[in-house]
């Protein structure tokens, strides 16, 4: 090639980026748009949000009558690539946003979001579902039910049963009272104001929990465990504790009746509480009672340390 067709060459590959960068700057933004559903209700308000696509926040206020549903979405055309309905049966009601398949490229600012609001009576039940998108709630009286398939969980302040669900997201909670089942199969769990029974499962991260316990089920396919049994807690059925890869720190009453069976595979184990020694005593693996002993308590790690102190 010779020094004209070179230049030659440049000039066409400067012109075609110049016309790139002014497609881009040149695209229009779309902006936010807004659908607003508003229900009143006469007792107690069943909620519940089904999403495909979307994260959802529900907000709270005491006294009031009204469930919104405020659905912001950016870069959709309504009714074509989103589809928006809600019905209401008696103090039930319902919201369900679905997207189309939406491929393409986005320019700029023209992105494509979709948030859904819920604002309700601080008392009465709520469920949510979303298949990728966070999740956050506020104080509610009564029971929640979430799930996302991939998002972080967000709920504070709920003093019915509590079940939240991710594929892919963390969970953090502050309060709750009740049945409560925390799971999420790739993320940290962090759980305090606790009071009742506690499933928290994760398939790879930390979990810490603080809370009064009557049963207590806590287990993570590698991260550490952080418990705290406050004043109150008692193992009215079996609880576990068990951390394939990570380190455990558990917390309990100094009056808790228990029968303890702690065990690890790569690390050691130190007792900040007294332990009546049935059986075996290692430096690996303990076994015995704890004022006298009651239900089991099964703490175990695959790899890491066991610390057990008082509250």
């Amino acid at each position: 090639m010779n020094s004209i067709s070179r230049r030659m060459t440049r000039i066409g590959m400067l012109s075609l980026s110049a016309g790139l960068l002014s497609l881009v700057l040149l695209a229009p933004s779309a902006s936010a748009e807004e659908v607003v559903k508003t229900f009143t209700i006469t007792g107690r308000p069943q909620v519940r949000v089904d999403t495909n696509d979307g994260s959802v926040r529900i907000t709270t206020s005491p006294g009031s009558k009204q469930v919104e549903f405020h659905v912001e979405y950016q870069g959709y055309q309504l009714d074509k690539d989103l589809h928006v309905d809600s019905r209401q049966v008696g103090d039930r009601v319902e919201l369900t946003a679905r997207i189309n398949g939406h491929w393409g490229i986005s320019w700029g600012h023209n992105s494509r979001n979709l948030h859904i609001e819920v604002r309700m009576p601080s008392t009465g039940d709520a469920q949510v579902d979303t298949g990728d998108g966070s999740v956050e709630t506020q104080t509610l009286d009564g029971s929640l039910k979430v799930h996302t398939g991939d998002g972080s969980v967000k709920a504070a302040a709920v003093t019915g049963n509590l079940d939240i669900d991710t594929g892919d997201g963390s969970i953090t909670v502050e309060g709750a009272k009740g049945t409560i089942r925390l799971r999420s199969r790739d993320g940290h769990i962090e759980a305090r104001g606790l009071d009742g029974t506690l499933e928290a499962t994760s398939g790879d991260g930390h979990i810490t929990i603080a809370g009064r316990f009557d049963a207590l089920t806590l287990k993570t396919g590698d991260g550490s465990i952080d418990a705290h049994a406050l004043p109150g807690s008692k193992i009215a059925s079996a609880w576990t504790v068990h951390t394939g890869d990570g380190s455990v720190d558990f917390a309990l009453p100094a009056d808790l009746q228990a029968d303890i069976d702690a065990s690890t595979q790569d690390g050691h184990i130190s007792m900040g509480i007294p332990v009546m020694v049935d059986g075996t005593f290692s430096k690996s693996q303990i076994h015995g009672k704890m004022n006298g002993g009651g239900q089991a308590l099964t703490i175990s790690t695959g790899d890491g340390s066991i610390r057990l102190s008082k509250t």
